[in-house]
């Protein structure tokens, strides 16, 4: 009786009636007082755009990333280049890529983005 049908909802990100995907509320599980933010998660698309780019393009784009997929709190790149320590960018951009790909933060840092992006491009192949 415990087997039931997959509900659709409980596994797809949320968009809103404009179509948009929903931010979602994560804690920054990398960080020592786990803070939250709200971040909305990379369509398959834009993690495809990403496996496309070598390793100095995927650094300067960190900065992008937050910007347009962390929506509290909002930063500018201005803000970004301010940020100290650097440990908060690489905490959000973390959750972002991990919710995106539905891996854990941790995991996501233990592989590293390199292979994060090996396992992407495999995930997007399979499908």
């Amino acid at each position: 009786m415990g087997n039931e049908y997959l509900n659709k909802e409980e596994i797809l990100f949320k968009r809103g009636e404009n179509g948009k995907l929903l931010p979602v509320e994560v804690i920054l599980e990398t960080l020592p007082k786990k803070p939250k933010v709200k971040i909305i998660p990379l369509t398959r698309g834009k993690i495809q755009e990403l496996t496309n780019m070598n390793a100095e393009e995927l650094k300067s784009y960190d900065e992008q990333i937050i910007v347009d997929y962390c929506t509290e709190p909002k930063f500018t790149v201005e803000e970004l280049r301010d940020l100290l320590p650097a440990q908060y960018s690489v905490a959000i951009a973390t959750a972002i890529m991990a919710l995106s790909l539905g891996v854990s933060q941790s995991d996501f840092q233990k592989k590293g983005t390199d292979n994060a992006i090996e396992t992407a491009e495999f995930m997007l192949k399979k499908k």
